[in-house]
């Protein structure tokens, strides 16, 4: 199983530094094939070496409709085990419909990315600066979404969005809350260098304990240097509940294909009766735009989770 999963996994790399797009045009255009994987160390899970995700997407528009599937494998060790058990995870991330009303607005339905944070708008681990997310992704409010989502472009630099799911989710959410009831508003304003996001919102997750939350970021971006700064609130009657989790995030683009990242966050768990900081170093390395290698350091002052965690990511 070892040598199936690295011949494939290399095997895909080698056409990835080759491939100047993403994914298969096939049936004359209206359809794409494509997916990515991520092979990652860390040496704190009981299998160090995984497949952490292995994935096919299949895109496709016509008209004014847009349909994107992903369908996705995770946590496959080495030893051909998934999550130490013979059980392969399998998962749908994405299946989703949209449907553009006119040029400003946009309705989707199925299982997508919440509309919430910056995180969550790039969740495949190629697309992101770091191997770890931070803290604040799926513990104050859900990844995904099982429901609907409605778009409105206000102009060319402020947006608008609502959700709403009242049914349970049509897959599992990995390290993240599990709910059959989530509402929300999100605002996204832009300028020439920077973005801030407002995002307000309300779930019940599967044990019908309910929490709202409230959330506000910010990002400024120049050609040689990105920040990136987040800070969630999380209220529940239950008082069972993640007061506050945030983090500001700095990627220096010293050199072509390479950055540098250096990440603080802090967060109060009263759940599991935890309140931290951590700090991250990491270094990215693109030799193409399919490819990432990555290597990062967390130090974490109340968990014993200080670490090196790697990664080699593709994109085909």
């Amino acid at each position: 199983m070892r040598i199936i999963f690295s011949l494939i996994f290399f095997t895909l790399l080698m056409n990835a530094e080759n491939q100047k797009g993403y994914g298969w045009d096939i049936c004359n255009g209206s359809l794409n094939i494509g997916g990515y994987l991520d092979m990652t160390y860390d040496d704190k899970r009981s299998d160090k070496f995984l497949f952490n995700d292995i994935a096919i997407i299949v895109s496709g528009s016509r008209d004014r409709f847009d349909l994107l599937a992903e369908i996705e494998l995770s946590h496959i060790s080495l030893e051909g085990k998934s999550n130490q058990s013979s059980d392969v995870d399998l998962n749908v991330e994405r299946l989703q419909l949209s449907y553009a009303l006119s040029d400003e607005q946009m309705l989707r339905v199925g299982r997508f990315n919440s509309d919430i944070g910056y995180w969550n708008q790039a969740p495949i681990l190629i697309l992101q600066d770091t191997i770890t997310k931070p803290y604040i992704v799926g513990k104050l409010f859900p990844q995904a979404t099982t429901g609907v989502l409605f778009r409105k472009n206000l102009n060319e630099n402020n947006s608008l969005s609502l959700t709403y799911q009242n049914n349970a989710d049509l897959a599992h959410q990995d390290n993240s809350v599990e709910v059959d009831k989530h509402s929300a508003f999100a605002y996204l304003g832009e300028s020439e260098d920077a973005s801030w996001r407002l995002s307000v919102g309300k779930y019940r997750d599967t044990q019908n304990r309910t929490f709202n939350y409230l959330g506000v970021g910010a990002d400024y971006e120049l050609s040689a240097f990105t920040l990136q700064s987040e800070l969630f609130f999380q209220k529940s009657k239950e008082s069972n509940e993640k007061p506050y989790s945030g983090y500001l995030q700095s990627t220096w683009h010293f050199k072509e294909k390479q950055d540098v990242v250096f990440r603080l966050e802090g967060y109060d768990d009263k759940i599991n009766g935890v309140e931290e900081k951590i700090y991250l170093l990491g270094y990215v390395y693109r030799p193409s735009n399919n490819t990432a290698l990555k290597v990062e350091y967390l130090n974490h002052t109340e968990l014993p989770l200080n670490r090196f965690v790697y990664s080699l990511s593709v994109l085909f």
